[in-house]
């Protein structure tokens, strides 16, 4: 019978390595426990950049950063939901055309519980 260190290493050898030099879409279905409610969801791509991860929302052209791939998301929900209060803080003429386009969407996906 093998000793445990052989089984181990059979054992990653087997199981595929994770590609962290990849991106990869998360979904986001939920932005608990803060007070909103998610309309509908949707993905963000989060990369590696140099040493740490960037997280991007493409439809509306957001993005935020973190230490791992989780943080960044974190951050990005964060980024997506302060910059959705103060848009709809604002009157529509006080907004130039990628402001009024990112309000349009974020409006579409969330709504203030």
């Amino acid at each position: 019978m093998p000793d445990r260190a052989d089984r181990v290493a059979t054992l990653e050898a087997a199981v595929p390595k994770a590609d962290t030099g990849r991106p990869i879409i998360v979904p986001v279905e939920t932005f608990l426990p803060e007070p909103y409610e998610l309309l509908k969801p949707f993905h963000v791509v989060v990369q590696p950049y140099e040493v740490e991860y960037v997280a991007t929302f493409f439809d509306a052209n957001i993005g935020a950063t973190g230490d791992t791939q989780e943080e960044a998301v974190a951050n990005l929900k964060d980024t997506i939901l302060m910059l959705y209060e103060r848009l709809c803080e604002l009157r529509e003429g006080q907004l130039g055309p990628e402001p009024r386009r990112q309000r349009r969407i974020l409006q579409s996906l969330l709504k203030k519980v």
